[in-house]
């Protein structure tokens, strides 16, 4: 699914498309979005500060004939976002040890003012070595508001015979991070939700279709993580969880989880089939080939 960001949209503009597409008007519960269009598979979200965000494979056919330019994105990560917002991502879906983690982190309006050189260290936890990661989530831990959740491997295991989907798992983890973040902070209720993309938005709903409560209004974007410093800070933390459950998994199994999904890791894989198969299924996600 194509996203298309259009910032400083003109009134006329803007009139003229809600003019022209009111039978398409639809309710939303972010406060923050002035005008949501649905219109056969693209959304189209208008925000106060008019910037005006496209959503759909048809999102460039729909921002020409509208005449909508889009800015030239920055190189730097403090100016290609807009604060404040929250940040989704998770670490561990390609690991065969250890469990799935999401995050949701929120990061206020003037984050960037008041910490600037920790803003130069903040990318994708993909990018940082594991013990900058340690580092790293010391720094922003009390300088963001955050919640993760933990999919261990037991359950992890359990829904996934049920799903037979890691993104389903995906979306229910990350479903379940936002839901903790607005239960312990009900003033971000409010506030725009970036989602590095695993799908498209409508199958990501998709997913949650059994769910009793499910967040909505995302905004979700490929290589968030590179693009919004709040997605980075929840990479960091979810990959700060994921390592120190798997030290706490090492330490309780008494056993070696090397990271990733190489040959090596599936030789420990595979001794441990064989010599723990009563406990294997505790950490390590047992859907995975391990044949080399």
């Amino acid at each position: 699914m194509k996203s298309l960001s259009f910032k400083n949209v003109d009134e006329k503009i803007i009139n003229k498309i809600i003019t022209e597409n009111k039978s398409f008007l639809s309710p939303s519960n972010n406060l923050n979005i002035k005008f949501l269009l649905k219109i056969n598979g693209l959304v189209i979200s208008i925000y106060h500060t008019n910037t005006l965000l496209i959503q759909g494979n048809n999102a460039l056919e729909f921002s020409l004939k509208y005449n909508l330019k889009q800015s030239q994105p920055s190189k730097n990560l403090s100016k290609s976002i807009e604060l404040p917002n929250i940040g989704c991502d998770e670490v561990g879906v390609g690991d065969f040890f250890g469990p799935l983690v999401t995050c949701s982190a929120y990061v206020e309006k003037d984050f960037k003012k008041k910490y600037p050189d920790l803003l130069a260290e903040i990318t994708d936890s993909k990018k940082i070595t594991d013990s900058n990661i340690y580092s790293l989530f010391k720094k922003i831990t009390d300088k963001v508001i955050w919640e993760v959740y933990i999919l261990e491997n037991q359950k992890y295991n359990q829904a996934y015979d049920i799903y037979k989907n890691t993104h389903v798992l995906k979306a229910i983890c990350h479903n379940q991070a936002l839901k903790r973040l607005f239960r312990n902070n009900d003033n971000l209720k409010t506030i725009p939700i970036i989602m590095d993309q695993f799908a498209s938005e409508k199958n990501y709903y998709n997913y949650l279709s059994d769910q009793k409560i499910i967040i909505k209004d995302i905004y979700f974007e490929t290589k968030a993580e590179s693009k919004y410093i709040s997605v980075a800070c929840a990479s960091i933390i979810a990959r700060y969880h994921f390592l120190e459950s798997v030290r706490n998994l090492e330490e309780k199994y008494k056993v070696k989880l090397p990271l990733g999904a190489s040959n090596t890791v599936k030789e420990f894989v595979n001794k441990y089939k064989v010599d723990m198969k009563d406990e294997v299924e505790k950490f390590t996600k047992l859907h995975f080939n391990s044949k080399k």
